[in-house]
């Protein structure tokens, strides 16, 4: 259905031996969260970034949000000084939390030689389709419900690709943001047997476009990947009746604080160093980012970031871990 799927499956393949690796201490059929934020478009930055945490189920979300409030009280962008305990939290030796975050150069305009309006359009049209052959799967009401009312939220976002004032920018940053979390989920599942992984977001336009139609795509997006690229003994598992991890989308709320602000502040110190990092000097404009570069990315095991370009034909894309001398 998208190319860029087979794309992020291959790079990162080691990541995903990684994450099983690391968090190999949890049984299956825990529940799971991947936290996510981004950095886009900032014209002072070189990077367009997207990041995500997964947080392992080791405390109640409310716990490790109060933890976060006393540690790390403000967010990047308000504050000169890294809190120790945040960076504690990314980087603790008792797997907690595992990181990736997608990068790419603002030159790239979020992949716009490759991800054209007429492409995406496919794309919408070739998700619709999807959901509506499934719809003869399901036999509860509520299930039929909600694909046909992400049936009608993709028809929107198709239409709207259609006009000719459309927002192109966000309408790619919502199709790779999906197409991101979708691959996230899927190296959660393989890696930890999930029962159900929930999405946490930081609000961004994204969401408020067609309704939140970004998680009906991520939603395709992880079935796609779970069906076509299952190893063989994923396959034999489906057939036996295993079933993937439910998906849980925590919409942002339009105003007000955020129920989970404390959990979003973990992409958002990522997504912020890697924005600012000139790929070419590895240089950073200020001393909070060279904190984290070189405290939480450097010699890491969990925190990882994969790279994206495209040359209008073809995305490509690699995965890595910063190294650095003792």
């Amino acid at each position: 259905m998208i190319d860029l799927l087979p794309v992020l499956v291959q790079a990162t393949a080691t990541t995903r031996l990684q994450l099983k690796q690391w968090f190999a201490r949890y049984p299956a059929g825990m529940p799971w969260s991947v936290v996510s934020d981004y950095c886009i478009g900032d014209v002072n930055k070189g990077n367009d970034v997207f990041s995500f945490v997964v947080v392992a189920p080791h405390d109640k979300a409310e716990n490790i949000c109060e933890y976060i409030a006393k540690t790390a009280p403000k967010d990047l962008k308000n504050t000169n000084k890294v809190p120790l305990g945040l960076v504690q939290y990314l980087t603790c030796e008792i797997p907690v939390t595992f990181s990736v975050s997608f990068v790419m150069s603002r030159e790239n305009a979020l992949l716009r030689d490759y991800l054209s309006v007429e492409a995406m359009s496919a794309l919408a049209t070739g998700a619709i389709s999807f959901l509506e052959d499934r719809l003869s799967l399901y036999q509860d009401a509520r299930d039929i419900d909600f694909h046909r009312s992400a049936i009608k939220r993709l028809q929107a976002f198709e239409r709207d690709l259609g006009h000719k004032g459309v927002n192109a920018k966000l309408a790619r940053q919502i199709h790779l943001t999906a197409a991101m979390v979708a691959t996230l989920c899927n190296m959660l599942n393989q890696a930890v047997c999930a029962r159900a992984i929930r999405w946490i977001s930081d609000r961004d336009a994204l969401f408020e476009r067609h309704d939140a139609v970004v998680t009906d795509l991520a939603y395709v997006y992880y079935l796609t990947q779970a069906i076509e690229f299952a190893t063989p003994e994923q396959r034999e598992a489906q057939n036996l009746g295993a079933s993937l991890a439910t998906l849980g989308f925590e919409i942002p709320e339009k105003t007000g604080k955020h129920r989970f602000d404390e959990l979003v502040r973990l992409p958002d110190y990522l997504a912020g160093t890697l924005a600012d990092l000139n790929s070419e000097t590895m240089a950073v404009s200020r001393d909070k980012f060279d904190v984290l570069l070189n405290n939480v990315f450097v010699n890491s095991k969990n925190n990882w970031l994969v790279q994206l370009l495209s040359t209008g034909e073809r995305i490509t894309a690699r995965s890595a871990l910063f190294c650095g001398g003792n």
